[in-house]
């Protein structure tokens, strides 16, 4: 099975892109690791093994365009299954060859697997309780076969408005797909979170700069605010 993993990079620094590119590289099997720059190539990376480097324009969609098109790619070339892995996250060693496993046990045409939660500093926080593959799964946390390559359209061919959140539009987009779906309970995905939600699930006060995305009374859309705003406003813990 040729495996593509899709990465969407900004202006990440040199040392948490090769972290994903590394935990990329350790994976067992055909594994080909699609790197998009999101209007700011990093030259090195076309050297780095087992990358296929993909530049194009910045699109300002929160990588949603980036993964779109490196989704595509890994179709065209002939990919058997697409994963897709955030610039900042990382996979266990064990990732890839877990996906693959239950694919072949199970015939699932889509595999979710559980994430751990880190803060931006790196202290462990915990395995999250909200992208389960029931309620939600994190773009991070996708095994997509073949099959299921036309949900990744989502990316591409939504209103641009809701690229705020982008991975709750794919996650309905492939619900809508009614592929078989098996989730994998074991946590593959090391993920690096600043929103507050997550310090909030482990019982914790977010930090004023975590973010918070909500839709205010009266708006249409969803929109991004630092958790301090977010509290001044009154609709925070307290409001």
């Amino acid at each position: 099975m040729r495996v593509a993993v899709i990465s969407a990079y900004y202006k990440e620094p040199r040392h948490v892109l090769r972290r994903c590119h590394e935990s990329v590289l350790a994976q067992a099997g055909n594994v080909t690791h699609f790197m998009v720059a999101d209007g700011f190539p990093v030259a090195d990376i076309d050297s780095w093994k087992g990358v296929v480097h993909i530049k194009i324009p910045n699109h300002a969609d929160y990588g949603d365009t980036p993964r779109g098109v490196g989704a595509a790619c890994a179709a065209a070339s002939g990919f058997d299954a697409i994963c897709f892995l955030d610039a900042d996250n990382w996979y266990e060693p064990n990732h890839v060859e877990t996906m693959r496993i239950i694919v072949a046990e199970t015939g699932a045409q889509v595999v979710t697997a559980t994430r751990t939660i880190f803060t931006a500093d790196g202290r462990l926080l915990g395995i999250c309780k909200e992208s389960n593959g029931v309620d939600f799964n994190d773009t991070n946390c996708y095994f997509l076969t073949r099959s299921a390559f036309p949900a990744c359209a989502a990316w591409l061919f939504k209103d641009p408005r809701e690229s705020i959140r982008g991975d709750k539009v794919f996650w309905n987009a492939v619900q809508a797909g009614g592929y078989v779906h098996c989730h994998s309970i074991t946590p593959t995905v090391n993920y690096v979170s600043t929103f507050a939600f997550h310090y909030e699930m482990f019982g914790e006060i977010p930090p004023d700069d975590s973010k918070v995305i909500a839709k205010l009374p009266g708006r249409q859309h969803f929109q991004m605010f630092s958790y301090a705003q977010y509290k001044a406003m009154g609709e925070g813990p307290g409001g």
